[in-house]
């Protein structure tokens, strides 16, 4: 393994520093949304933009790297992303800034194709598996660092937004000096929305609801951060904490979930979930450590939800079904996250900065009876010991890296029928 994260190190040291840079960028557009006294309106649909990028970044995106290729792809969006990072300090609109934050939506998502689908290209059954474990510690990891570099500066100046577009600029040189040649290159196969439906509805309603939460969670967690005061310090030690929790509870959540009925799981995480965001709404304004408790309780199980809710969807296909569905099922939750950042700030702006928190609570509380409902028809409790092995996935993931770790699955399911 170590063999082949050497031979690499160019497509994981960019993409390191790529998500630096996303995770600074986040924060600090987050803060000065505020800070230039846009309205929660205004707020919640310019940070939509970047959900909207994505999602026609991850249709479009594939076609367009099988033409030109992965280097001149990632070279292009990476720089578009420098560009639009310095353009929302040049330019203090809202509209703008949501067009802006389109840009960088696509970009981003142009990006992480290529890297995971090249990472697929390196990783063989023996590795996949490994590859994708520090895949993903390089994607929080750098996730972490790069919430801590809004401290080094005062939001308002330009210094970190140069910072910023400079980081993902830097992140051009290793990739383009590379002398491993990019992969062939596959466009990934889709099952239809309704078939998808016919076959796992839980799972359907599972990701597009998630999706929702998620882009109110992470796009505006620092906008709520700033709403009610906290210094950036503060601010950064609560995304900090958001990303980390949710990150380490993945492994344990999705092992429990591999014994047990996945909608049983997933009813209690969503029952968790709706616990804890009724008592940040409720105790969090008392003490900021209070508030750090419940978000990252809330973090511990959003975050492995929807590897669950993947899992969940897998357990009712043909083999040759769970790729085309996982990416799929990538795209309704991608369809769920354009929503969560216009609805959330309307809540926002009517129950002041804790409306974040209410909104979520009312997907969860939405979800939950429907959940209850499919728990009571299906398939019989002996049924489960036959569950699909679970695979942690990163919420950021393409249909290209839901590929990359279905296939481990299917791999998983291999080595296990081989030893039966």
């Amino acid at each position: 393994m170590f063999g082949t994260i050497l031979n690499s190190w160019a497509l994981f040291s960019g993409f390191g520093l790529i998500m630096i840079a996303h995770a600074l960028q986040g924060t600090l557009l987050n803060i000065n949304a505020v800070v230039y006294n846009f309205s929660d309106f205004e707020i919640g649909y310019a940070f939509t933009g970047y959900f909207i990028g994505y999602l026609f970044s991850s249709i479009k995106c594939p076609q367009l790297i099988k033409n030109v290729g992965h280097i001149r792809v990632f070279a292009a969006f990476a720089s578009l992303g420098s560009i639009a990072i310095l353009l929302h300090w040049v330019i203090l609109h809202p509209i703008a800034w949501l067009l802006f934050r389109m840009i960088t939506g696509f970009s981003f998502a142009a990006i992480y194709i290529v890297c995971e689908s090249w990472l697929n290209d390196r990783a063989d059954n023996q590795t996949r598996g490994q590859l994708i474990g520090f895949y993903m510690i390089v994607l929080y990891f750098s996730n972490s660092a790069g919430v801590m570099l809004v401290n080094l500066g005062t939001t308002t100046e330009a210094h970190l937004y140069i910072l910023t577009s400079l980081l993902i600029s830097v992140a051009l040189v290793p990739i383009l000096l590379t002398k491993k040649p990019a992969p062939e290159f596959t466009t990934p196969k889709f099952l239809s929305l309704k078939d998808l439906y016919t076959k796992s509805p839980m799972a359907f309603v599972g990701s597009f609801a998630i999706g929702m939460v998620y882009s109110a969670l992470f796009g505006l967690i620092a906008v709520f951060g700033a709403k009610i005061g906290l210094s950036v310090f503060q601010i950064s030690i609560l995304v900090f904490v958001n990303t980390i929790v949710g990150a380490a509870c993945q492994y344990p959540i999705g092992k429990i979930s591999d014994k047990f009925d996945r909608r049983s799981i997933l009813l209690v995480l969503n029952l968790i979930a709706i616990i804890s965001l009724v008592l940040a709404f409720f105790l969090g304004s008392i003490s900021f450590y209070i508030l750090l408790l419940f978000v990252g309780i809330h973090s511990g199980v959003s975050l492995p939800y929807y590897a669950v809710v993947i899992s969940h969807m897998n357990d009712f296909l043909e083999r040759e079904e769970i790729v085309s569905g996982s990416s799929t099922l990538t795209l309704v939750n991608a369809l769920g996250m354009v929503t969560g950042p216009l609805l959330a700030s309307i809540f926002m702006a009517y129950f002041g900065a804790y409306g974040w928190f209410v909104y979520m609570i009312v997907i969860y509380s939405l979800v939950a009876p429907y959940n209850y409902a499919r728990m009571r028809v299906g398939r019989t409790s002996d049924i489960y010991q036959d569950n699909t092995p679970s695979m942690m996935v990163p919420r950021t993931t393409s249909p290209l890296g839901m590929q990359l770790a279905m296939e481990q699955v299917i791999n998983k399911i291999e080595e296990e029928e081989s030893t039966t």
